[in-house]
């Protein structure tokens, strides 16, 4: 569901902005251990945590791992990797909010009943923290940013540690999803060879979703790849396919955060002065301010692209590898507007 986050001193700054452009003419806490955590680094399959995490599988009533992911798309790489020896759970639904995101007592009781719990990291899913803590679960944690470089922040309090869009290039996908069929393989080492089987396949399938939005990014010069979004989610596409990013609505890893009216004036004169022909907006933000930018700009308002979560069942981003190839296709067609 879309988040309105406009308040009330957005508000009163976009009328007075409006106003000069116009002029211008243009569940109570238990403290518990955390969970255990799994160093993906490492291919040793044994210890306390894998040992409970094993015996815990065999007494499940689906002879299934359950698996436990904060996000959609984490959700989607755990179904892929694990395939039929798995049961995944997600925290978010389609369309969720990472950044925003309320932790409820049906998250506490799934995080209990998980023998997995596999997180994005960089800040994204701090949230998983209090999960962890009330439902008192032992079950081992994967950080599936493990060993991917990370754009760096601005060092405000939502940039600290760095860009969590992580999933948002091909490359760091395959490390992403290497990291959970290393921790399917500690707490269920029976079946490490179809681990490492659907890792490979699902690898080769990321490798050809590179080549095709290669393809599809092929006919638009690379001066004309310029970028402006609702936030920025989108460094890490941007770095693997040559586009640059002019700016966003919300100047912030977090669309949590809001922009102040200096920053909307100079996103505006960028793009007049980028010549930038389209703004995108994303699935989980309300494009409430991107439509006046807009407006201000003299551009158009493009299409959604899936930016923080995958999109309902049966749409274009209800899976990991549609997302990407949706969003590469959106921005192709609107960067030639």
């Amino acid at each position: 569901m879309v988040k309105f986050k406009i308040g009330l001193a957005w508000l009163l700054a976009s009328l007075f902005l409006a106003t000069g452009l116009a002029a211008c003419g243009d569940a109570t806490s238990t403290i518990a251990p955390t969970a255990a955590s799994i160093s993906t680094a490492s291919n040793n399959t044994s210890g306390a945590a894998t040992t409970a995490a094993t015996n815990s599988a065999v007494t499940s009533t689906t002879g299934k791992i359950k698996v436990l992911a904060t996000t959609t798309q984490l959700g989607d790489f755990a179904r892929n990797i694990g395939g039929d020896r798995v049961e995944v759970t997600t925290i978010l639904r389609p369309d969720d909010d990472p950044h925003d995101y309320d932790p409820t007592a049906d998250d506490s009781k799934n995080a209990a009943a998980a023998q997995l719990i596999v997180k994005n990291g960089v800040g994204t899913d701090d949230w998983l923290d209090k999960i962890i803590t009330n439902s008192g679960t032992k079950a081992p944690l994967i950080d599936t940013s493990e060993g991917i470089k990370l754009r760096a922040g601005n060092g405000s309090d939502e940039e600290k540690q760095g860009d969590p869009h992580i999933w948002h290039s091909t490359d760091n996908a395959k490390i992403m999803v290497a990291n959970v069929a290393k921790g399917l393989t500690q707490v269920d080492p029976t079946n490490k060879e179809y681990y490492q089987s659907q890792l490979t396949a699902y690898q080769k399938q990321l490798d050809d979703l590179k080549a095709q939005i290669t393809q599809i990014f092929a006919p638009v010069p690379v001066e004309k790849r310029k970028l402006v979004t609702n936030h920025d989610a989108f460094g890490y596409f941007t770095d693997e396919f040559q586009i640059t990013v002019v700016g966003s609505v919300i100047p912030s890893f977090s669309d949590a955060a809001q922009p102040t009216p200096q920053e909307i004036n100079e996103l505006i004169k960028n793009i007049k002065d980028n010549n930038v022909k389209v703004i995108f907006t994303e699935t989980t933000i309300n494009p409430k301010i991107a439509e006046q930018v807009a407006g201000a700009a003299g551009v158009k308002i493009y299409s959604n692209l899936y930016g923080d979560a995958l999109g309902a069942p049966g749409t274009d981003g209800d899976t990991y590898l549609k997302m990407e190839l949706s969003n590469a296709k959106n921005m192709a067609a609107g960067f030639q507007q």
